[in-house]
C-alpha cells in the first residue's frame, strides 16, 4: 500500500492536550495547597515560613500559565518545548519543598509522580523518560546534598520512581502506537489502500497552506472512471473492486512519492501534484489517459493553485468543472476557430521576426509537422490543433534576451540553460488561452529526445507525446535547411542524412521516415505558392 505520506495534524489529539493543559492548571493549584497545607500542619517543623513562600509562588505560576494562549502554544510547533518546561518548572518547585523539608525524606517526595503521569497521558516516550530521569536525579541529588532516608529506603523509592517512569514511557509508546494506526486507518480507503475523502481533502488542506506560505503552485487533478457501472452491470461488484485496485495501482506507479492518490468515492478519484503548473498537470493527464485508456478509460480535470483558485473548495469546484467538461465533450473536440488561428499567426510572426533570420520559421515547421502527420494518418480535429502547436512551438522565445537569439555562435552553458525555459514558458503562455489546453504538453516536451537527453523533463521514447515527436523532426528539419548567422543552409538531401544520424537517438525514426515520404509533396506545394506569388507581383508590379 502507498505511503500516506504526510503529516496528519490530529486535531482531537490537539483538543486532548488543551483539556489536559487545563487539568494541569488545576493540579498546579492543587499542589500548592498540600504545600500549605502540609506547612500549616507541621508547623513546628523548621522553613515553615519558607515553604508557604514557595506554596505562593506555585499558585502564581498557575495563574500566570492560565493567562497563556495555550490554544495557540498547543497548535504550535514549539509546543512540545513549552511543555516539557512547565514539567522541569514542577519537578524544580517539588525538589525545591523537599529540601526545604528535609531532603529525601520528606513525605513531599510522593508528588514526584504527578508530573510523570501526566506527561505520560499525552507527550512521546522520550519526553517521558526525559521527566522521569530528571526526577530521579533531583531525588538522589537531594539525598546526597541535604539527607534523609537511610540506603534501603532511598533505595526502594528510586527504584519505583523508575520503575514508574519505564512503565509509562512503555505505555506512551504503544498509545502512539495505536494513535498511528488509526489515523492511518481513518484516513486510508479499505479497498485501494490510497487516501480516503477525508484523508486527501486534509492532505489538500495541508498543501493550500503551505502553498500560501511560500507561493509554490500545485495542481489538483479530478478523475472519473468512464465506465466502471457497466464493469460493476456485466462483471460483478468483485471485478468492479479488481478494477478499482488496478486503477490506484497504475495512478501510484506513474506518480512520485510526494504526490498524493485519495479515493473520494465510488470511482471518483483525486491527485495532488505538489510544484506542477498547468504545463505538467496536463503532461501527467495525458499519460494517466494513456496508461488507464485499455482497462478504465477516464475523464480527468486539472485544476492549480493559485491561477485556478486558492482555497480548496475553489480548486475542487474548478477541477470538477474541468472533468464534467471532458466527460461530455470527449467524442467531440473542437478545431482552433478563425480567431485563434489568426492570434497564433500574429504571435508567431512576432516571435520569427526576433529569430537569427526571419524566415517564417514558424509557418515552415507547422507545414512540415501538419504533412508528417497527414502521412501517418492523423486527421481532422488532431490534425488542425497540431498545426497550431507546430505554429507556437517557439513561442517561449519571446522572452528570451536578442542577443541570445541572434547570437552568430555556439551559446555558453548560462545561455542554453536560458534557452532551456523557452518551451516551459511556451507552454504557460498557450495554457493561458481558453481552448488551446489540449496542445500545452505538446510545445512543452517538443524538445525532449529519444533517448532522454532533451529538456525540460528529459522524457524518454514513447513516454514523449506524438505530436511533440512529429514537432521536434519538422523544427530540425527547417533549421537545419535554412540559413542562420552561425552556418549556411543544408541540402535536403543532407538535412536528411543528418535526420537519419541521430534517428533512435533524438528523433522518432518513424516522424524522419514520414518526413521523407511526403516532402516531395511539401516541397511541389511550397514551388506552386512560390509561382502564384511572383505572378500577383508581376500584374501589381
Amino acid at each position: 500500500m502507498r505511503d500516506l505520506g504526510f503529516e496528519i495534524i490530529d486535531f482531537s489529539e490537539v483538543k486532548f492536550r488543551l483539556r489536559i493543559a487545563g487539568v494541569r492548571i488545576w493540579l498546579t493549584y492543587l499542589i500548592a495547597a498540600v504545600f500549605g497545607t502540609y506547612a500549616l500542619g507541621t508547623w513546628d517543623g523548621t522553613e515553615r515560613l519558607a515553604l508557604v513562600a514557595l506554596a505562593a509562588g506555585y499558585l502564581a505560576w498557575g495563574m500566570l500559565v492560565r493567562l497563556l494562549p495555550l490554544e495557540k502554544i498547543v497548535h504550535s510547533k514549539g509546543h512540545d518545548i513549552f511543555f516539557l518546561a512547565w514539567s522541569v518548572a514542577e519537578v524544580g518547585t517539588i525538589a525545591g519543598a523537599m529540601a526545604i523539608d528535609g531532603g529525601s525524606d520528606s513525605p513531599l517526595a510522593a508528588l514526584l509522580f504527578i508530573p510523570l503521569v501526566v506527561v505520560a497521558l499525552t507527550y512521546p516516550p522520550m519526553m517521558v523518560l526525559s521527566v522521569g530521569t530528571l526526577e530521579l536525579l533531583a531525588y538522589l541529588m537531594l539525598a546526597i546534598n541535604v539527607g534523609g532516608r537511610d540506603d534501603l529506603s532511598l533505595s526502594l523509592f528510586a527504584v519505583s520512581l523508575g520503575i514508574t517512569a519505564l512503565v509509562c514511557a512503555w505505555q506512551t509508546r504503544i498509545r502512539d502506537a495505536q494513535r498511528d494506526e488509526l489515523n492511518r486507518i481513518s484516513r486510508a480507503d479499505a479497498l485501494t489502500g490510497c487516501l480516503n475523502r477525508r484523508g486527501f481533502l486534509e492532505r489538500l488542506e495541508a498543501e493550500v497552506d503551505e502553498a500560501g506560505r511560500t507561493g509554490r503552485a500545485f495542481a489538483l487533478i479530478a478523475l472519473d472512471l468512464d465506465r466502471f457501472k457497466s464493469v460493476n452491470d456485466s462483471k460483478g461488484h468483485a471485478a468492479g473492486d479488481e478494477l478499482l485496485r488496478w486503477t490506484v495501482e497504475k495512478l501510484n506507479e506513474n506518480l512520485r512519492p510526494m504526490d498524493s492518490v485519495g479515493r473520494l468515492g465510488g470511482d471518483e478519484f483525486a491527485l495532488l501534484v505538489p510544484g506542477a503548473a498547468r504545463p505538467e498537470a496536463l503532461t501527467l493527464v495525458g499519460r494517466l489517459n494513456n496508461v488507464l485508456s485499455d482497462r478504465a478509460p477516464s475523464s480527468l480535470g486539472i485544476a492549480c493553485y493559485p491561477t485556478d483558485g486558492t482555497d480548496s473548495d475553489e480548486l475542487q469546484r474548478h477541477a470538477d468543472s474541468e472533468l464534467y467538461a471532458a466527460k461530455d465533450g470527449r467524442k467531440v473536440q473542437s478545431a482552433p476557430s478563425q480567431r485563434e488561428l489568426s492570434w497564433a499567426t500574429a504571435l508567431a510572426q512576432a516571435v520569427d521576426t526576433r529569430i537569427a533570420v526571419p524566415d517564417e520559421h514558424s509557418t515552415a515547421v507547422a507545414r512540415y509537422a501538419a504533412a508528417m502527420a497527414e502521412e501517418m494518418g492523423w486527421q481532422g480535429t488532431e490534425l488542425a490543433l497540431l498545426r497550431m502547436a507546430a505554429m507556437l512551438h517557439d513561442v517561449g522565445k519571446v522572452g528570451i534576451p536578442d542577443a541570445i537569439l541572434r547570437k552568430g555562435g555556439p551559446l555558453t552553458e548560462e545561455e542554453f540553460d536560458q534557452m532551456r525555459l523557452a518551451p516551459v514558458a511556451g507552454a504557460e503562455l498557450v495554457g493561458r488561452v481558453e481552448g488551446l489546453g489540449p496542445i500545452v504538453p505538446w510545445i512543452y516536451h517538443a524538445h525532449e529526445h529519444m533517448d532522454g537527453s532533451g529538456y525540460p523533463e528529459g522524457l524518454r521514447g514513447d513516454v514523449i507525446p506524438l505530436a511533440s515527436r512529429i514537432i521536434a523532426v519538422a523544427d530540425a528539419f527547417d533549421a537545419m535547411t535554412s540559413n542562420r548567422p552561425y552556418r549556411t543552409a543544408l541540402s535536403r538531401e543532407d538535412a536528411f542524412s543528418e535526420l537519419h544520424r541521430c534517428s533512435g537517438s533524438q528523433f522518432d525514426p518513424q516522424c524522419v521516415e514520414a518526413l521523407e515520404r511526403s516532402i516531395d509533396v511539401i516541397e511541389g506545394e511550397l514551388a506552386a505558392e512560390a509561382l502564384e506569388s511572383n505572378g500577383a507581383e508581376s500584374r501589381w508590379g
